[in-house]
């Protein structure tokens, strides 16, 4: 998953938790908490995306559907739409896989 390979030869995911307008890095899982309002995950500017990188983004708090998560495309595509996305579902938890130009970002998970 993404480009960062620890030093066994295995690639890592770094967490973080946000709570206010972040731009997400390759290879980050986000533990996004919207429990003090709505706010912008934008994802990793296109130009700088491999094919099979990813971002995945959950929501810890179950907050979402009260304060919604708008994630910002930042020039690439997400499900092959010109357009942002909005999570509103609680305790959802979703990977956002970069698939290229055409689609752009593919979401998967729950």
């Amino acid at each position: 998953m993404g480009r960062y390979i620890s030093t066994t030869g295995t690639s890592s995911a770094v967490i973080v938790e946000k709570s206010t307008t972040y731009t997400a890095q390759v290879n980050e899982r986000v533990l996004a908490n919207t429990s003090g309002g709505a706010w912008t995950l934008t994802l990793p500017v296109s130009t700088s995306l491999l094919v099979n990188d990813v971002v995945q983004v959950m929501d810890p708090t179950g907050s979402f559907g009260s304060n919604n998560l708008t994630v910002a495309r930042n020039g690439a595509k997400i499900q092959n739409l010109n357009e942002d996305l909005t999570m509103n579902i609680n305790h959802v938890a979703i990977t956002f896989i970069y698939t290229g130009t055409t689609y752009g970002w593919v979401m998967s998970g729950t």
